[in-house]
């Protein structure tokens, strides 16, 4: 299985589809996956790009096939140390050429959005999947939307405080307990999975407050489901009022 050695040292698994034949018919096209996914989530998608692209992908570190240390700093921003690593991939594999990306999902969809930000002279498209504008409130509601028979269970309005702080330190736990089944991609022990959703929720948040969608030029795809509860439809509709240059698709009966 192909490896790379990030600036920590640590070994990411890559995904270099069509590289060696230098695909010449659409370009190349970067996949980034989400919050406790890998890049075999995009297995069938693959199937049928790879008649037409070079495709890249890799499992961000503590994902899928790449490694996972004790000494793993959860506190530091994720989002950008993953940014980094792409950059390094693509020079590793040495990509000159402009690029489509693929991100899937808030987490993966807002790295994404970050990538073409930083690197817009590099960036031929953006196709945005299940992800959106994540305005605070939003994250706020789902998390409440989501959990709320585990609020009912607890009293949930005699032992929260008023602060986000407060309200997030309660129901980071049954976060934990409601996406469970989706944490199978990640090699981290449970202690370890708290402090990453609760960097993780916290990152956003404070994200928010400087990233500016409206700086993405590129010609953007915006894909949501019409039954998608984490990332609903009103996200991906402001999103495509951010992003100058988008298209809006909604996929009925979809989540």
């Amino acid at each position: 299985m192909p490896f790379f050695k990030n600036q920590e040292g640590y070994n990411l698994y890559y995904e270099d589809i069509n590289g060696e034949t230098k695909h010449k018919t659409e370009g190349t096209i970067i996949l980034l996956h989400g919050f406790a996914s890998s890049a075999s989530f995009f297995k069938g998608q693959i199937k049928v790009l790879r008649k037409l692209y070079r495709i890249i992908a890799f499992d961000a570190l503590g994902h899928g096939k790449s490694d996972h240390s004790k000494k793993l700093n959860l506190s530091k921003n994720l989002r950008h140390d993953i940014i980094r690593d792409l950059e390094d991939l693509l020079l590793y594999l040495g990509v000159t050429e402009k690029y489509g990306i693929i991100g899937h999902s808030l987490v993966g969809g807002m790295i994404a959005q970050l990538f073409c930000s930083k690197h817009p002279e590099d960036i031929k498209y953006l196709i945005l999947l299940n992800s959106g504008y994540i305005m605070i409130d939003n994250v706020i509601r789902n998390i409440f939307y989501n959990l709320l028979p585990y609020f009912i269970r607890m009293n949930f309005l005699e032992v929260v405080a008023n602060s986000v702080e407060d309200i997030l330190d309660k129901v980071i736990p049954y976060i934990l307990t409601s996406i469970a089944e989706s944490m199978n991609g990640m090699k981290l022990s449970k202690d370890e999975m708290l402090m990453l959703i609760e960097d993780q929720i916290f990152g956003m948040i404070n994200e928010i407050k400087e990233y500016d969608p409206s700086s993405i030029q590129c010609p953007t795809l915006i894909i949501g489901g019409r039954l998608d509860n984490f990332a609903p439809e009103q996200m991906s509709e402001e999103l495509n009022k951010k992003i100058p240059n988008s298209q809006l698709e909604i996929i009925d009966m979809a989540g």
